[in-house]
């Protein structure tokens, strides 16, 4: 997501003069550093959840004290207990039950307020996990919310998984794509159909998707915004060409894991037939300087 942080995300985020933001998902550090550079530039403060970060959270906790709060659990333990904020990012686990709820709880902590609701910025309602549930750890979903599921790899515009290669074959994918309480864009749009806020959302296809919520409310009272809003709405009317541009580069990003996996493959292989030939040249008896007996 964060690779969309200076075209798309800090005009909103600057537009609706925020200070406060809350992270979903680190990962290894880049976005949070990101938003670290902007707090501190405007005072204000970052909240960050990751279960398991990619990068010496302890470390970064105490070179940021003051502006970075890090909650190493997983966010829908996490947030109940959270203050509210300006600006929140979600980027976490990809999947209905997850992104439903922590939109859910989002909206609680705000006490349901239209004007206090923070701007949301949720990635990957694109292909492939807009219709289609990721499980970075599928014992934490609840088996009744729980799509069957397998460490299989997935196509571009295929319900099915893959039987060899695809994307992502090593994480807990959906074994189908699309139906109820499957995927991120579905557990948005659940989550819009059952709220009782009024929201302006823009769904931007590309980078895997990148869907924007914010209230009617708050666009009524923050021309800025407003006028930020209007920009990327007016960008959205060549959508079929984004949209376009978008698939040719997930196709683009299976190709490419294809082949360094064949790569890390036939490494492999080179390496088990060097150690083969060591072993040979080694054996007693072996004339090494004739390669004969």
């Amino acid at each position: 997501m964060i690779r969309l942080w200076g075209k798309v995300i800090r005009p909103l985020v600057s537009a609706a003069t925020a200070k406060t933001i809350l992270e979903i998902g680190a990962e290894f550090g880049t976005s949070t550093n990101v938003l670290l550079n902007y707090v501190r530039q405007v005072g204000g403060h970052l909240h960050s959840i990751d279960p398991l970060p990619g990068f010496d959270a302890e470390q970064l906790q105490a070179d940021n004290r003051g502006v970075l709060t890090l909650y190493r659990d997983l966010s829908l333990d996490v947030l109940p207990t959270m203050p509210q904020v300006d600006v929140a990012l979600v980027d976490g686990d990809h999947n209905w039950f997850t992104v439903y709820n922590e939109l859910k709880l989002i909206e609680q902590i705000h006490a349901r307020d239209p004007l206090r609701q923070p701007l949301l910025f949720v990635h990957d309602i694109g292909w492939p996990y807009g219709r289609r549930d990721l499980y970075y750890d599928p014992s934490t979903i609840p088996e009744e919310f729980r799509q069957p599921y397998q460490r299989k790899g997935i196509f571009p515009r295929r319900s099915e998984l893959a039987a060899d290669g695809g994307l992502n074959l090593e994480l807990c994918n959906a074994v189908t794509e699309g139906g109820e309480r499957n995927g991120v864009l579905t557990g948005v749009e659940d989550y819009i159909a059952g709220s009782a806020l009024e929201f302006c959302f823009l769904k931007l296809p590309f980078y895997y998707g990148l869907g924007i919520l914010v209230t009617r409310q708050r666009l009524a009272v923050c021309a800025p915004l407003q006028a930020e809003i209007d920009k990327l709405q007016h960008a959205l009317q060549g959508e079929e060409l984004i949209g376009l541009a978008e698939h040719m580069r997930c196709t683009e990003g299976v190709i490419l894991q294809t082949l360094n996996r064949q790569l890390l493959a036939s490494q492999k292989r080179v390496e088990e037939l060097e150690a083969e030939l060591a072993r040979v040249r080694a054996a007693p008896g072996r004339d090494t300087s004739t390669g004969e007996a």
